[in-house]
Formats: structure tokens, C-alpha cells, sequence
């Protein structure tokens, strides 16, 4: 926050200082004239909340105390209603309240945002409004990215960014397209992550401190050895059978309904933190540590795997699994563990209170449950596990002077490394049809993909404001460059990983983008504002697959713009409207070969995808409405995307003379004719110190996609709500409605805050089709409707030493997550508890 003050003395008989504030908190100032000389005995002083002390000398004369108000810092918290447009915020205190099992829980409860395939692989990919995936929802870390895609067999492949919660100060998700310089080609939002600094560790009025984290949950089991089998026998349930029903058992794995009991820690996080801060330099040292093993379903709702029955013609027994999945209610869900380490070091340069240069580096390492979610569509089975090694390095620089309208400069640069070997165990059954109650495993081996990946960038904008004969402008510019390269590590022999491994080659090439933008701010009068951007982008990729004897190029660039006016006819309300085209270019992994797309890229080139996307929103933001400094904040938008050539996977129609029709199907990328995602969202929170409460909706009123007519085969159909054949829309299609309630209290003096929070997560907006193509085929998310009860609290003993307890899950529900990939239920009920100490 800026703040200037001007102190001058009146004539000296009036005996009083005026003080006048810009951009300031509330403040009080003294001082003391003396009777004799009529002069101040000593220079006067300005002060937070402190009045000055009389000298012991002289006798002089106390004035008043003269109390100067202005606006305060603002809450964060309060930008999702103050904002013209759709945003969240999440606080580093509710990422620790609702941090959940897996990494990307912290993300759940947010209207119109989702966490994509939650339990395989322990990453985030983040859906906003329906869109997800390939750079249309980046993630950034302090300014930094690292996305990568992994292939999940023939069920399609999901994009990954990895993030330590222990290390997150807060996040601002803004939702739609952004005219911000780290936003090109974000055609669904941007998720920016800050990492803790000095503010989260040092005690006020403290240059030096510690912070020490150290929490446990329950519900989780160790890891079994790699080749345990768990859940419904898909194999045993297809053998022949006579009359007489074979015990239920039989069907099912003997292993993993051994769940631990409620109250006993099985998993645990610890973490320390170290700050100082000087008038020219701040620091902070951190390392994190969280080890959890496999964790349990729950046991209610009835949708966990379970025996069902029906006859044949000749009345033998046909048996099927009446289950969402092949686990059973209570079950250990195999490959969720996780055995994460982090460290991070950040130094800040403070060159006065507006010019700061911060460098940052975070390694982040992991070993974890993972599965070929194709690999779900038979018997579950424990694999090895999966490794990744981040590195991240971050400068950020930022000079705003107080004396100058015309300079607020902002640029980050970052270089991500990625090392990511994705286990996957190859089992190959040898059946003895004698024996119908379980077939004889003969032999397994490993099976992996090993993802080598870097990306480097930087983004840099300006504004600059000033009063014209019309009104206030302001004008923002900048823009951004990124470049990544990605596949196989360094002196990885790829013909012995591929040969003598089982290896599946990876992508290999490299792609850059970049990027400018002007905009411009016009405020002609007080009530109205309207802003104007554009921004230019053009990439180029490389594909360097080993394959091919030269290395296939290709390029191509557009532009992008984006409009919004805001109304704002008293203070605290906003009506506003945004319109805007972006152009997002393919993504490094669009544009390579890799083994998600059969046909090659030179004979389907693709085309630039163009979103069109309206919003028309209304704020509303009130305090001391009904009772004495309560809070009422107030959001409502509809939203409208439209995504012309939109980009995704598909069965691709190709002539073929060994087909009775004379046309095959073969996996390949294309533009579809348009997909679109429309609906509203709604939130509303109460605050009156004391009690809270918080409601928020999201409603999807219209989704589709729609193919080209020739691209597909005749026979499929070429409009689905529910996403098309073999794309990768099958699974990102989200549920119609959800809704989230929280309520809580604060009480003993605020020491104690106790809450609860409600999640409903409706039905899919429209069922999804699969299709076979040769031994498999895409997997459309599956789940039904859930309710889950998550309660918390949170003790603060003095100003050293807080606790915290939670009960994730409290009704222990069985169920799917909306938007899964794999077929893995999440976890059931689970006790947290952690305490943080400060000094």
C-alpha cells in the first residue's frame, strides 16, 4: 500500500496540527505546543494508533489526540465482489483447512471450478466454466509454469502441474479470459498461486522468526508390494459357469478391506519455515515433507462394487459388478499414496518501500501412486511408483514510485525443469480353466513413460494513468514470451528404453510463443468506467520425433481482444459486462507426435482455436448493513463461451482400401466445428464478526460440442453434449449444478472458530458415449451425484502456538469425483489435525 502524508502547523495560537492523508489506514497524531514559546517542544509525530508521550522537562500543553481515518489495506477476500468479473480467492489458512487427502482438494468448493482427475497422480488440472486442459487454464507459480501432459493409455491424456500446499501463501483464480500479460491463449482463466514470504511467518513486529507446521490424517493403509491385486475380478466374472452360483467372494480380491480405525494417525505432514527481514533485504527458508499411503473408500451411498445377478437363456448365472467402480465400499484404493519432499528459498531486494526484486527457487520431489486409467478397465492392481523432480526458478521485479503516474513496471521470468517417470506395471495373466475361481498370474514387468520436459518464459507490462480533458486513462502494455522443449532425459539410451523396457516413446520437439498487448482504461465520469485491449501472439513448434528423417515445423499467429464497461451508480455496487476473442495456438503437446495420436501431424494440420466469450455480472458489496461492522458481499454472473475450431482428439474419418465402406477410423487431432459451455453462477457471504456464512452456485444451462460434417465416420453422430468419440471432451464435461455451503463461528474472543462446510455435486450435464477402437477406447468421466460434510476448527492458544482439527468427509460417503479420468473412488471419512507454532 502507498501512502503520503503532508503535516503542516497553523498559526501558532490555534494550538492545533492539520493533518491531511492520501491512501492511508487510520492514524492518530499528537503534538505539544508550549505555553512560553508557543512553538512545539518537540517535532510533531505521526503514529499508528499511538499518541505521543509528554516530555518530562517541560510542562507543556497536551492537545487532543486528532484521529485521521482513510481506507485500510483491502481484503483480498473482498476482490471476488469487488472486481468487475468472475474471481476467487483462497487464503493459505483455507488451503490448510480444506487441503483434503490429495493435492488438488484445496480447490474444491469454488463455484464453476474443478479439479480434474483428483486421485491419479496427486497434480492439479484445473477446469474453469468447462474448459480444462492444454494451456486453457494455466497455473502459475509465482509467475512460473510447468504444465506437462501424460498419456494414459487409450483413455485419452491428462495435463499436470505439480504444487506443494504446505508452501502456498494464497491464490487468486480469475475466471475467463484475462487481459492480463501472463494470459495469452487462457481461454478458460488463469490460477495464480504466491508462495509464503516474510508476512506468513514473522510475528508482528518481529525481523526474525520460525514457523514450525506439523499435522497427521487417518484412513490410509502402506503401500502393498507392486502386483497386489484389489477389487472386482472382471476376468474371474467371464468364466463358464453352471447352474449353481459361485460365492460372492470369489469375485473380489482378498486383499484391502483391512481399514484402519478412525482415530489412528496413518499419514503426516511437517514442515519448517525461517524469515528475516531487514529495511533492505528479506529472506525465507522453508523445507516440507508429507507422506500418506493408500487410502480407504468410503462405505455409504451404496455405489461401491457389489455382486449382481442375471440368467442367461439356458438359466446359468450371469454375474456384473452393479459398482461405479471396481472397488468396494471401504476398500484401499490402490496407487494414491503419496511421499512428497519440498524446499524453496526466496530472497527479496527492497531498493526503497516501491522497488523490489525477488528471486526464488523450489524443488519439489515425489514419489507417488499413479495408473494407466485404461488400466482400470480390468482388475486393479498395485504398480510401482511414479517419480517427479521439479526444479523452478523465479525473479520478479516490480517499481511503483510514489512521485510518478506513468511508471507501475511488473516483469517475471521463471525456468521450470521437469524430470517425470511415470511407472506403469504390464501384467500378463496365464488362465488355467479348470480352476473357475481365479485365473493364475504368471508373470509381470514394467511398463513406463519417462518425461523429460523444460520451460522457460517471462511477461512484462506497464501502466500508465493520467487525467485528460474527458476523463481518467490509463494504459496497460506489455507482453510475453515463452519457450519449452520436451522429451526423452539426457543419456536415456531410447532404443534400450523402448526395446528392452517397454517404454512408450514420448514427444519430442519444442515450441515458442509470444506476445504484446495494449490496453486502455477510460473512466469518464465516477460511475463508469470501460476498458478496451488487444493483444497480438505467435508461436512456432518444432517436432523432432525419432521417427522422421527432418524435423517437421510449423508457425502461425493472431489476434486477440477483449471489452468490458462497468456501471457503478452507488458505492459497493458494480453492474458490468465483458466481451472478448482470444486465439489459443495448439500446445506443445497438440503439436507433436507422441502416442495419443495415430495420424501425423503434417496430413492434419490445425487451425488456431478462437473463443468467444461473454459475461454480465453485478457486484455487490455493503458493510454495517444490519448490525454494527457485519459484511454483506454479493456476486452474480451469466457467462456465454464459444470456442470456434476448437481443439481436441477424435476417431478421424480416412479412406481405407481394406474396408467394406472404404473408410476407417484412426486417432488423430482435429478442429471441431465449435463447442459451448453456458450457464450462471451465484455467491453470496455474510459476516458479522462473530457468525459467518457463505452460498455459492454454479448452473450450466448448455454444453456442446459439434464436429465438422465429413470429419467423423457416417454411422457417428456429429453434435454431443456429452463430448464426441475417443475426445478428450468425454472428460471434461462438467456436473450441472453444484453447490457449496459453509457456516461457522468465532468464538472465545475469537480464539475458537468452528465451521462447517457443504459440497453438492450434481449429475453430468450430459451422459458420455465410449467406443472401442481396437482393444480400447476413451472413457467418459462417469459419477453420480454426491453430498459431502466436511467440519472444522481452529484454536488459537496465544500467539504463538494455534490448532487445528477437521473431519473430511464426515458422512463417509462413497464416491466418484466429478470429472475423473480413472475410475478411483475418493477417499472416505478422514480425521486432520495439525498445530502450528510461531516465534
Amino acid at each position: 500500500m502507498k501512502s503520503r502524508y503532508r503535516l503542516s502547523a497553523l498559526p501558532r495560537t490555534s494550538g492545533q496540527i492539520s493533518i491531511t492523508a492520501f491512501l492511508g489506514t487510520t492514524f492518530v497524531a499528537s503534538a505539544m505546543l508550549s505555553p512560553a514559546h508557543g512553538q512545539p517542544s518537540q517535532a510533531g509525530s505521526l503514529s499508528e494508533g499511538t499518541p505521543s508521550q509528554s516530555s518530562a522537562t517541560t510542562a507543556p500543553l497536551v492537545l487532543d489526540t486528532i484521529t485521521v481515518k482513510g481506507k485500510a489495506e483491502p481484503d483480498p477476500a473482498d476482490a471476488p465482489y469487488q472486481t468487475p468479473g468472475s474471481s476467487a480467492y483462497i487464503s493459505g489458512e483455507q488451503v490448510e483447512r480444506f487441503r483434503g487427502t490429495s493435492v488438488g482438494d484445496f480447490l474444491s468448493g469454488i463455484p464453476g471450478v474443478l479439479n480434474a482427475d483428483s486421485r491419479n497422480s496427486g497434480a492439479v488440472d484445473v477446469n474453469i466454466r468447462g474448459m480444462q486442459g492444454q494451456g486453457r487454464v494455466p497455473v502459475s507459480v509465482d509467475g512460473a509454469t510447468q504444465e506437462t501432459t501424460i498419456w494414459q493409455g487409450y483413455n485419452g491424456a491428462t495435463p499436470r502441474t505439480y504444487i506443494d500446499p504446505d508452501f502456498i501463501s494464497d491464490i487468486s483464480i480469475e475466471k475467463g479470459l484475462s487481459s492480463a500479460a501472463d494470459a495469452t491463449g487462457a481461454t478458460g482463466g488463469v490460477v495464480r498461486v504466491s508462495t509464503i514470504g516474510v508476512k506468513d511467518i514473522l510475528l508482528p513486529g518481529k525481523r526474525y522468526g520460525i514457523r514450525l507446521k506439523g499435522g497427521f490424517n487417518t484412513n490410509s493403509s502402506p503401500v502393498p508390494s507392486a502386483g497386489t491385486y484389489g477389487g472386482w475380478d472382471h476376468i474371474a466374472s467371464t468364466l463358464p459357469y453352471t447352474k449353481e452360483l459361485p460365492p460372492a467372494h470369489t469375485r473380489f480380491s482378498a486383499d484391502g478391506m483391512s481399514r484402519p480405525p478412525l482415530l489412528t494417525p496413518t499419514g503426516g505432514s511437517g514442515s519448517i519455515a525461517i524469515a528475516n527481514t531487514t529495511e533492505m533485504v528479506d529472506i525465507v527458508v522453508a523445507y516440507a515433507q508429507r507422506k500418506n499411503g493408500n487410502y480407504h473408500a468410503g462405505v455409504r451411498g451404496g455405489d461401491g462394487a457389489h455382486l449382481i445377478v442375471d440368467y442367461d437363456d439356458y438359466e446359468r448365472p450371469v454375474v456384473g459388478n452393479g459398482g461405479l467402480s471396481s472397488y468396494r465400499a471401504g476398500e484401499e484404493i490402490l496407487n494414491t499414496s503419496i511421499d512428497n519432499k519440498s524446499w524453496m528459498l526466496k530472497t527479496t531486494l527492497n531498493f526503497d518501500p516501491t522497488h523490489h526484486l525477488e528471486l526464488g527457487y523450489r524443488k519439489y520431489l515425489s514419489d507417488y501412486g499413479h495408473v494407466l486409467s485404461s488400466r482400470l478397465w480390468g482388475m486393479a492392481y498395485q504398480s510401482w511408483l511414479s517419480t517427479i523432480a521439479l526444479d523452478t526458478y523465479t525473479a520478479r521485479y516490480r517499481w511503483n514510485p510514489e512521485d510518478s503516474n506513468f511508471l507501475n513496471l511488473k516483469v517475471d521470468a521463471f525456468l521450470s525443469a521437469v524430470e517425470n517417470r511415470v511407472n506403469v506395471m504390464e501384467i500378463s495373466p496365464e488362465t488355467d480353466y479348470s480352476d473357475p475361481t481365479h485365473p493364475q498370474i504368471d508373470r509381470y514387468y514394467p511398463y513406463f513413460q519417462w518425461v523429460s520436459s523444460k520451460r522457460m518464459g517471462i511477461t512484462a507490462s506497464n501502466t500508465s494513468g493520467f487525467i485528460s480533458p474527458v476523463g481518467g486513462v490509463s494504459v496497460r502494455y506489455g507482453g510475453a514470451f515463452v519457450y519449452e522443449e520436451t522429451g526423452q532425459p539426457r543419456g536415456l539410451d531410447l532404443q534400450y528404453y523402448m526395446w528392452e523396457l517397454g517404454g512408450e516413446p514420448t514427444s519430442n520437439g519444442s515450441r515458442q510463443e509470444g506476445s504484446g498487448f495494449v490496453g486502455v482504461d477510460w473512466q469518464p465520469l465516477q460511475w463508469l468506467k470501460a476498458g478496451a485491449t488487444t493483444r497480438f501472439s505467435h508461436f512456432v513448434t518444432k517436432d523432432n520425433f525419432h521417427t522422421r528423417t527432418s524435423t517437421y515445423k510449423r508457425h502461425d499467429s493472431g489476434w486477440s481482444s477483449l471489452f468490458s464497461l462497468t456501471i457503478e451508480p452507488e458505492e459497493g455496487l458494480q453492474l458490468y459486462t465483458k466481451y472478448g476473442r482470444m486465439v489459443r495456438a495448439p500446445s506443445i503437446f497438440e503439436s507433436l507426435t507422441s502416442p495419443s495420436f495415430y495420424y501425423p501431424i503434417e496430413k492434419n494440420p490445425l487451425k488456431l482455436e478462437r473463443a468467444h466469450n461473454f459475461e454480465l455480472g453485478v457486484n455487490l458489496s455493503r458493510d454495517n448493513v444490519w448490525l454494527s461492522d457485519d459484511r454483506v458481499r454479493i456476486h452474480a454472473a451469466y457467462f456465454d463461451n464459444h470456442i470456434d475450431d476448437y481443439l481436441t482428439r477424435a476417431g478421424v474419418r480416412r479412406e481405407s482400401q481394406n474396408s467394406a465402406s472404404g473408410y476407417v477410423e484412426v486417432l488423430g487431432r482435429i478442429n471441431l466445428d465449435y463447442a459451448k459451455m453456458r450457464g450462471f453462477e451465484a455467491s453470496v457471504a455474510y459476516d458479522t464478526g462473530r457468525y459467518f456464512g457463505s452460498l455459492a452456485w454454479n448452473h450450466y444451462t448448455h454444453i456442446m460440442f459439434c464436429a465438422r460434417k465429413g470429419v467423423l465416420l457416417d454411422e457417428e453422430p456429429i453434435c454431443r453434449a456429452g463430448g464426441l468419440p475417443h475426445s478428450y471432451s468425454l472428460q471434461q464435461v462438467p456436473p450441472r449444478n453444484t453447490f457449496t455451503l459453509n457456516m461457522g463461528a468465532r468464538l472465545l474472543q475469537k480464539k475458537l472458530e468452528l465451521g462447517s462446510r457443504v459440497n453438492y455435486v450434481g449429475s453430468r450435464m450430459a451422459s458420455g458415449i465410449s467406443k472401442n477402437i481396437g482393444v480400447g477406447g476413451m472413457q467418459a468421466s462417469n459419477w453420480r451425484p454426491y453430498t459431502l460434510v466436511d467440519i472444522y476448527s481452529k484454536y488459537k492458544l496465544n500467539k504463538h502456538v494455534s490448532f487445528a482439527l477437521s473431519i473430511d468427509n464426515l458422512t463417509d460417503r462413497y464416491y466418484m469425483d466429478a470429472l475423473n479420468a480413472a475410475l478411483m473412488p475418493a477417499p472416505g471419512r478422514t480425521v486432520r489435525g495439525n498445530v502450528t507454532v510461531q516465534f
